[in-house]
């Protein structure tokens, strides 16, 4: 009896890790020179909207004030375009109720049930950590390059490739901005240096300026 019970319960056990193991995220490490870059692949359920039927909603022309039960383009009686409105209208005295109410506010009418469409899709989201920060694929403030990247490593099936190709393209940027740098330093010293070398000028100019008035002074005195 306890051996049956034990291969039972080790037979359970092994089934819950399998489970275990589908619902955990993947995640690739890529080492690129100095930078350590780690993705984190997670697979999540996500439920669309409610679709409510269409006998919930009514068309309406705002021009010769009609309301239609049945979707159309444009009013059969004046052509102009007609709007969906989201209330609920009931068919016995035409009174305008709530989407979600199960009857008529004025006349009490019971209103049919609503037919629900729910419909779940398995999302892929990312999740990359590099240089320190953290980039999610379901952000909306992503920049393109990340965008890029996310796109090519779904592509290639998450392949050092395509973390290379945008490890480079970074790169070059971070280079880019570090000559940049390296190039107003550069102008703001040369700027500086043309400065002191006017205002050594200038010193040079007065002191001499005033030694030759000193010696006209002297002179004139002298004589």
């Amino acid at each position: 009896m306890k051996d049956r019970r034990y291969f039972f319960k080790k037979k359970n056990t092994k089934k819950k890790t399998q489970e275990q193991n589908k619902n955990n995220p993947s995640v690739y490490h890529y080492k690129l020179g100095n930078r350590k870059i780690k993705l984190t692949v997670q697979k999540q359920e996500e439920y669309k909207k409610v679709n409510l039927t269409s006998a919930v909603f009514y068309y309406s022309c705002v021009f010769c004030k009609k309301d239609f039960d049945q979707e159309a383009q444009v009013c059969p009686s004046c052509g102009k375009p007609l709007a969906k409105v989201n209330l609920r209208k009931c068919q016995q005295c035409g009174a305008k109720n709530s989407p979600v109410r199960e009857s008529c506010w004025v006349c009490n009418c019971a209103f049919p049930k609503l037919e629900v469409d729910t419909t779940k899709e398995i999302v892929t989201v990312l999740i990359l950590e590099a240089d320190g920060r953290v980039y999610k694929s379901t952000d909306e403030s992503l920049s393109p390059d990340i965008k890029k990247l996310f796109s090519d490593l779904v592509s290639s099936k998450f392949s050092k490739e395509a973390m290379e190709d945008w490890a480079k393209r970074s790169g070059l940027k971070d280079e880019y901005k570090k000559e940049s740098i390296k190039e107003e330093l550069g102008y703001l010293k040369r700027q500086h240096q043309q400065q002191d070398t006017i205002y050594i000028l200038v010193v040079i100019g007065v002191i001499l300026g005033i030694a030759f008035l000193i010696y006209v002074f002297w002179s004139i005195f002298k004589g």
